[in-house]
């Protein structure tokens, strides 16, 4: 049974000059990254809830954020449709372009760092290779308002988006295509996440209804009222808990299929946003005075999480095959845990193992068997 702790914050504690839009941990988990309405980045230790730094974006609110799958550079969207990239540590302005017409509500990287998706208010997601972002982007058109959010299936393949045209759409990311979209919700759709094992969905609207979604039979699974308005709907990694946030400062974290509560949280500001650390074992919230503050996601040290490997193919050789200078290709998979980064690899696809370094079980699932 999961628990949730709210974390204290340092005194005084730094905050935004007004709400807070967006909130994004960097890839290790140790920092989190937040944009809002004073045009400012702020960098805020994981740890501590101390923050580390800032970086003044833009004179116009920034709508959203995100840190690139190295660590090594922010990202920022305002309310004009510009999107720029800047320089954690020396804080420079690398590059700059307006990406869309109408504000961008969310900024979101692929699994494999290849593709950088961008939502906006002008009812488009936009697909751009990372490398060739300033060079334009791919429209992915259907949403009847304002897009919200998108996020990436774990194996990169799908898009999901969402909208307050009340619909959550799954594309296919390679040709663009709409592949299924998904009624149900009453008023807009204000976040989503895919099961780590890309085979649900859930998504939480205006409506006070957390939805799941089957995308492979592309129908609902099974909803929940919870009452308010959603900020923020995450899958842990154990595949079968349900965190989300809402608008008036509840947290839950429901057990799947049943929605049934296994904890709940209430914390004295309205959240605007949030995000879920890479590992799953802490919860950032973006509030309306400003503040980010953190909470602890606890009591799933014992369970088994949901890991995706990546499958190569590697040049290899036996002694003899090197004499003659003869080599064949060995096809490998790769894969790291959430918990403490170790990355390991393996010649074969295990159903379960156990972390090499953390010892944290881990179910291994292959790309190909995600979804479609």
């Amino acid at each position: 049974m999961g628990t949730l702790r709210l974390l204290e914050a340092p005194e005084p504690a730094e905050r935004h000059d007004g709400e807070v839009f967006a909130c994004a941990y960097v890839p290790d988990g140790a920092y989190v990254l937040s944009g809002g309405w004073d045009g400012h980045l702020r960098l805020w230790e994981a740890a501590t809830g101390a923050q580390v730094t800032s970086l003044m974006a833009s004179p116009k609110p920034l709508s959203c954020c995100a840190v690139t799958p190295d660590g090594k550079q922010w990202l920022a969207g305002n309310m004009e449709g510009l999107l720029s990239f800047w320089e954690g540590v020396s804080h420079q302005s690398l590059l700059n372009f307006v990406a869309h017409t109408r504000p961008i509500s969310a900024i979101t990287y692929s699994p494999d760092g290849q593709w950088l998706a961008t939502a906006s208010w002008d009812r488009h997601v936009l697909l751009r290779k990372v490398g060739k972002e300033g060079e334009g982007g791919r429209a992915l058109a259907g949403h009847g308002d304002i897009v919200a959010g998108c996020r990436f299936s774990p194996n990169g393949k799908q898009l999901l988006s969402w909208s307050h045209d009340m619909t959550v759409r799954l594309w296919e990311v390679e040709g663009g295509r709409e592949m299924c979209v998904f009624r149900g919700h009453k008023d807009r759709v204000t976040a989503a996440s895919f099961s780590p094992d890309g085979r649900l969905a859930a998504s939480v609207g205006r409506d006070g209804v957390v939805r799941l979604w089957d995308l492979a039979q592309q129908t609902e699974a099974g909803s929940a009222d919870i009452g308010r308005e959603g900020r923020a709907c995450f899958f842990l990694l154990d595949g079968e808990s349900l965190l989300t946030a809402d608008a008036l400062g509840r947290v839950l974290l429901l057990s799947l299929p049943s929605f049934d509560v296994q904890a709940q949280l209430d914390v004295p500001f309205k959240i605007m946003c949030g995000d879920l650390s890479p590992s799953g074992e802490q919860f950032a919230m973006g509030c309306e005075d400003g503040h980010v503050c953190l909470a602890a996601v606890e009591g799933f040290e014992g369970s088994s999480i949901v890991v995706t490997a990546t499958q190569t193919y590697k040049p290899t050789s036996t002694l003899f095959g090197r004499l003659l200078g003869k080599t064949k290709l060995t096809r490998t998979y790769q894969y790291r845990c959430p918990i403490c980064r170790e990355s390991m690899e393996s010649t074969i696809l295990p159903n379960e193992v156990s972390c090499s370094k953390c010892r944290r079980r881990l179910r291994v699932q292959g790309r190909e068997a995600l979804l479609v």
